[in-house]
């Protein structure tokens, strides 16, 4: 804009010039007109992009990788001065595919063009449908409009500077796992288990007839009352049943082993099997790393999910086998422990010192992107077979 005005600046000053010289109003006159025009185009420019507005209608969306989903995003232009054959460009987080988009060279973002004309006190939505390539959380990161002058002189560029409040979070799809059988309850606890050998004396769910070989101070008297035959109590059969999930995020095969894990979570929420996870992402606080405590149910699962979502490669770490001494210290462990990373000496020395302890631990595997679980100790022992 700078120099083609500048050039006119200076060809009017000549041509005013030549007209007082020549004492030729015609020629004074045009200059005027030269004059005129250069500030109509720095006004316009000036004033063009002060009242235009962004908004967005959605501020967040969640979905799974692989599944389809828009957004609407709406320019108002809330002053007089239109705006013609202006273009928007938008970068955003390559996690979400759209129909026109281009890559940016060695970044992890996408550019989005879109042509945009308002005239005054005019809005125009857009819709952007898109596609979930990826597990992660989108954001907006630029929001720029180039406005030409209507003359094609000059033009102007506008960051958009005000927070835009839109999020996608895609979630990790979730891939079966094998070995889930291999967990089985064990000792006394709460989870209600047919086949398993514990009772739960505070919860009577029923009676049957009385045997010779039954205690006489588990016989159901009112029960017994009201058949007129002895009646024997029923329990609740219960056991041990929960899981401890640990997620090293520098595991080279992290993708595939989330997927894995969302599996297991949707799998554990939908058998009411409470569970914990760890994440060895550095924070401040009194645990150095990120817990979500033990829990069940769908909100739990949400937030599991949602966890698991914004795992990211980038984020500053502990060592594993740091956060699994720390969290066997700090925490009580649930009797399963089943984890999502490479296990090297030390942690194979942690996880022997859990066996100790009752805790069977477990190992997320992929093999020709069948994803399972083996107990850690059969793998150490295939581990140093193959190192024979």
């Amino acid at each position: 804009m700078g120099n083609e005005l500048s050039l006119l600046a200076i060809l009017s000053s000549i041509i005013m010039m030549t007209g007082i010289m020549v004492q030729s109003f015609l020629v004074i006159f045009v200059g005027l007109l030269f004059l005129l025009f250069i500030y109509v185009n720095r006004f316009y420019l000036n004033r063009v992009g002060e009242h235009i507005s962004v908004e967005i209608n959605k501020e967040t969306i969640k979905l799974f990788k692989g599944e389809n989903d828009d957004f609407s995003i709406t320019f108002s232009q809330n002053g007089v001065i239109p705006l013609f054959n202006a273009q928007v460009r938008i970068t955003i987080d390559s996690m979400i595919e759209f129909e026109n988009e281009r890559q940016i060279l060695e970044t992890e973002q996408i550019e989005l063009h879109l042509p945009l004309s308002l005239m005054g006190r005019q809005s125009v939505t857009t819709r952007l449908p898109f596609y979930a390539r990826k597990r992660g959380v989108v954001k907006i990161r630029t929001l720029e409009v180039r406005i030409p002058h209507l003359f094609g002189f000059g033009e102007v560029y506008l960051q958009y500077t005000k927070p835009l409040l839109f999020e996608t979070i895609i979630f990790s799809s979730p891939v079966v796992v094998g070995g889930i059988e291999k967990i089985i309850p064990k000792n006394q606890g709460e989870y209600p288990i047919k086949s398993s050998y514990f009772e739960d004396l505070n919860a009577i769910v029923g009676a049957r007839q009385y045997v010779s070989t039954d205690p006489f101070n588990r016989v159901h008297w009112k029960a017994s009352a009201r058949t007129n035959e002895l009646q024997t109590k029923m329990f609740d059969k219960t056991a041990q049943f929960s899981w401890t999930i640990m997620i090293n995020v520098r595991e080279r095969n992290l993708e595939d082993y989330l997927s894995g894990l969302t599996y297991l979570l949707e799998y554990a929420t939908l058998k009411n099997i409470p569970f914990e996870v760890f994440v060895n992402i550095r924070k401040a606080g009194k645990s150095p790393f990120v817990h979500q405590a033990l829990g069940t149910g769908k909100e739990h699962l949400a937030r599991a999910l949602e966890l698991i979502a914004r795992l990211s490669k980038h984020s500053i770490t502990v060592p594993f086998h740091f956060m699994i001494h720390a969290a066997g210290r700090q925490h009580v462990l649930s009797p399963f422990v089943i984890l999502s990373g490479d296990i090297d000496q030390n942690e194979h020395l942690l996880l022997k010192q859990f066996a100790q302890k009752g805790i069977d631990s477990f190992k997320i595997l992929e093999n020709d992107h069948n994803i399972y679980l083996i107990k850690t100790s059969q793998y150490e022992r295939e581990v140093n077979s193959h190192a024979i």
